[in-house]
């Protein structure tokens, strides 16, 4: 039984159909990379999946228990968290009181050990732990964003472009953060527009474009298939 299954999933913004008929799946402890072109629908079935959208047709399960059509703090009680592209951190908030308003659904006496466990997995941020993150590096910003959803403790991480904007150092330092992650047993499904890095550590991968599935595989058969290189991965 996968983790997250989408099926025939069609959704968009009002009356824009912006993806047609789209399957996914996620199994337990993978990372599943979601690439394509700028448009092909990847955030958007980010977005759906979380409630943020509701589809106009198909299902979405988590655990086998249908969540299209429900709402984002309802979901995310399922086990499943959600780190948008941008406006991903509270700016004038230290990386504390950031920590801590991921676990905004816990009881006050358990925040401190789960703070503990983030800043185990991201030691920089202990470091940080008194600076607003505003006053951050893009890097920095993007581990708070992701030990917030990790407050929670999740099953599954989205991810949608945590990359984006980088130096190729912090990009490296990024993806060495998912790895860790996904090692401490958290599936990832991310959208990435490092196509290539993110396929070189997904289990498995999918290909947008123009909304709808273009190919699947595991993340070595999508990197070696010549017309996804040549296509999607710039030769």
């Amino acid at each position: 039984m996968p983790l997250l299954k989408a099926e025939g999933v069609t959704a968009g913004y009002g009356d824009m159909e912006i993806l047609h008929e789209v399957d996914l799946e996620v199994e337990v402890g993978e990372i599943v990379s979601l690439i394509g072109p700028n448009g092909a629908g990847k955030s958007t079935l980010m977005k759906t999946i979380f409630g943020l959208l509701h589809p106009k047709s198909g299902t979405i399960t988590y655990r086998d228990k249908p969540i299209h059509g429900r709402k984002p703090h309802e979901i995310v009680t399922l086990g499943l968290c959600y780190v948008p592209q941008v406006a991903n951190v509270f700016v004038t908030l230290t990386v504390e009181e950031n920590l801590d308003m991921g676990a905004y659904l816990l009881d006050e006496r358990e925040i401190p050990q789960r703070r503990e466990r983030v800043y185990e997995l991201f030691p920089r941020l202990r470091e940080r732990r008194r600076q607003r993150a505003g006053k951050m590096s893009g890097g920095e910003r993007q581990m708070v964003a992701m030990g917030s959803a990790l407050m929670l403790e999740p099953d599954l991480l989205l991810l949608d472009e945590p990359s984006a904007g980088l130096s190729p150092k912090l990009v490296d330092e990024i993806f060495d953060n998912i790895r860790r992650i996904n090692a401490a047993g958290l599936a990832v499904l991310m959208v990435e527009q490092n196509a290539r890095k993110s396929l070189q550590m997904a289990n498995r991968g999918y290909v947008l474009a123009n909304g709808e599935n273009r190919y699947d595989g595991t993340g070595q058969e999508l990197l070696a298939d010549p017309d996804v290189a040549r296509l999607y991965l710039g030769g």
